[in-house]
């Protein structure tokens, strides 16, 4: 029977490419929580708001408890298995080999976790988590509502924009997070027709020093990054591509508002200690290969009070 052992998912974590995604590495600060569920005032004091989650269309309140209130964020689970060959190929195998026919299944689960957990990122700086959930044979929606996230409309086209109109929309912006108490450095997020405006009216002025980087551009003193972050939701069925920054958006961030990425402990009756995977086997009850339990329970704190988006009208 092939044994996944501890070692084997921090291998398979360690041997991860870097993450790159914008929305994922705004959470720079990770968390192992050990306990099922948050209490809102951990949530206050982290982020200043109180999350409220729903399973579906059944509200799923705070729950008093001693005077406390607390949320009970929601589990990634994969079922899968190795047959009976496979069992006999790692039963025969070397040190090595056996790490192989490991990672050939831990590694394309640890992806979809990493992939659901920076999809679960890009809708919190959007102020809400609505994301598809498997709730026994049906599929219903996972919803966390951080808050209304500031928005600024301009009812011009983006294909007018100059480097003075840029300049007021990332002061405009700024300034907007810092009189909701936020302050320290800010950065940019821009949506592909943003950015490639951006960069056409910077290569045709001097005034400014503009730096390009492998992931955006520096310009007059402002860091703005191209978005990077797309994921796949089920809308009505159909499998349908959303994006952290929208069509002729431009989103502002504070790079320090108290945001932090919490691994809850999981529904598990042997693992007792949040960590940000867990995996397992056993072996099946009809004796014809070995079950693989892949688990997770991530969950983005974001305070929307740091997060301001514009959006040019064409």
């Amino acid at each position: 029977m092939v044994i996944v052992k501890e070692s084997d998912v921090v291998r398979v974590i360690g041997a991860l490419a870097p993450e790159t995604s914008n929305a994922r590495s705004y959470f720079k600060r990770t968390v192992n929580r050990n306990t099922t569920r948050i209490a809102t005032t951990d949530i206050q004091s982290t982020v200043g708001n109180i999350p409220v989650i729903k399973r579906g269309s059944t509200g799923f309140r705070p729950v008093m408890h001693g005077g406390i209130m607390y949320i009970e964020p929601q589990p990634i689970e994969i079922d899968d298995y190795f047959s009976a060959v496979e069992d006999d190929d790692w039963e025969r195998a070397t040190g090595m080999g056996k790490n192989q026919i490991v990672d050939e299944k831990l590694a394309r689960w640890a992806k979809l976790v990493r992939n659901t957990t920076k999809a679960l990122c890009i809708q919190a700086h959007r102020g809400k988590i609505d994301y598809m959930m498997q709730a026994g044979s049906e599929m219903v929606r996972y919803e966390v509502d951080y808050g209304d996230v500031d928005g600024i409309e301009r009812d011009k086209a983006l294909s007018s924009l100059t480097l003075a109109d840029f300049i007021e929309d990332a002061s405009e912006m700024e300034q907007a997070i810092n009189e909701r108490g936020i302050g320290g450095a800010i950065e940019y997020i821009a949506s592909p027709e943003y950015f490639k405006q951006l960069v056409a009216i910077s290569a045709n002025q001097t005034k400014f020093p503009v730096e390009f980087t492998a992931d955006g551009m520096n310009i007059a003193g402002f860091k703005v990054l191209r978005n990077n972050d797309t994921y796949t939701d089920l809308v009505g069925g159909r499998k349908t591509v959303k994006k952290l920054v929208e069509e002729r958006e431009l989103m502002a961030r504070a790079v320090d508002a108290g945001q932090e990425l919490d691994f809850l402990r999981i529904d598990d009756t042997v693992q007792r200690q949040a960590v940000p995977l867990y995996s397992f086997t056993k072996e099946r009850g009809d004796q014809r290969g070995t079950d693989l339990y892949v688990k997770s329970k991530p969950f983005p704190l974001i305070n929307v009070k740091g997060i301001e988006i514009l959006k040019y009208a064409s």
